[in-house]
């Protein structure tokens, strides 16, 4: 595929509405980007006409897309982050991994997504030496060795520099033999009438968060601290468990668990690698996040 003299200045046009999408404004976007004012202004104008339509509307409380901005900005973000991930990986190509690192992550997500991560990057260098450490056991880290990475979701401190990854989706799952047995709910009253599995975070009550703001308080069949083995409870039957969809997914494709109630499903949080020196990290922290992060986007993707 060839391109155009001009395809440069598309690009940047496009970084331009995806950073006013991302913060709000014009002002807002020239602060974080780079951009200077009126190169930014120039880029989205330049835009415009090129495709003819406006993209964004600015206004005395900020600037915001216009459905044609919006469209366009989806195909942007996905186009940034695909150049930024093959910019990372031209730039590890030859980059030898060495030390020790120390990661941390929600203990439900450890084996899904960070320890095949881990695996694949010591395989390509046998140098490096990695700590994994569940949150949930946070009183175990060695004051005098910080973590390096945190995989975290939701809100994330101000204080952290952050490589976004995604959508982490939160589902109920059953096998089909106990659905067949107990029946499929298809309300929050017929799920507060089946067993369920409870696997408490610390301290957690037997409290289920789901979709539009409803809860739904009950009395656990079956409690398990770690969500590996209440995964595996239904599996063999025991009820329903909830629990984040990535774990499920190998055991639905296999035909061991289906979904249940999806539409009242929570909201996804979003989910992102963090760290604390931002470039003054080290360097084998830096080259780790540049390899760990368009792996981790392409598993939430699937």
């Amino acid at each position: 595929m060839a391109f155009s003299p001009q395809s440069p200045l598309h690009f940047e046009a496009l970084m331009a509405l995806s950073a006013v999408a991302k913060h709000g404004s014009v002002q807002a976007a020239t602060d974080a980007s780079g951009f200077s004012a009126p190169k930014l202004h120039r880029l989205l104008r330049a835009q415009e006409q090129r495709l003819g339509v406006a993209l964004v509307i600015s206004s005395t409380q900020g600037s915001s897309l216009t459905p044609a901005g919006e469209r366009l900005n989806a195909h942007a973000d996905a186009l940034i982050h695909a150049v930024a991930d093959a910019e990372a990986n031209a730039r590890q190509e030859h980059l030898e991994l060495s030390g020790t690192l120390r990661l941390q992550a929600p203990q439900a997500l450890i084996e899904p997504l960070l320890l095949p991560l881990v695996l694949r990057v010591q395989a390509a260098h046998p140098a490096l030496k990695v700590y994994l450490q569940a949150d949930e056991y946070h009183h175990l880290v060695d004051a005098a060795a910080p973590i390096h990475i945190r995989l975290m979701r939701g809100s994330l401190p101000q204080t952290v520099y952050v490589r976004s990854l995604g959508d982490l989706r939160t589902g109920l799952f059953a096998s089909s033999c106990y659905l067949n047995k107990a029946g499929r709910p298809d309300s929050l009253q017929a799920l507060a009438r089946h067993a369920l599995i409870h696997c408490p975070e610390e301290g957690q009550a037997p409290i289920w968060r789901l979709a539009e703001g409803h809860t739904l308080r009950f009395q656990p069949r079956l409690s398990i601290s770690t969500s590996t083995a209440a995964l595996r409870a239904a599996i063999e039957g025991a009820g329903i468990v909830r629990c984040y969809h990535l774990e499920a997914r190998h055991a639905c494709a296999q035909g061991l668990l289906e979904p249940v109630l999806g539409p009242l499903w929570p909201a996804a949080d979003s989910l992102a690698l963090t760290y604390a020196l931002g470039l003054r990290a080290p360097a084998s922290v830096m080259a780790f996040l540049e390899l760990a992060t368009p792996w981790l986007r392409a598993q939430l993707l699937d």
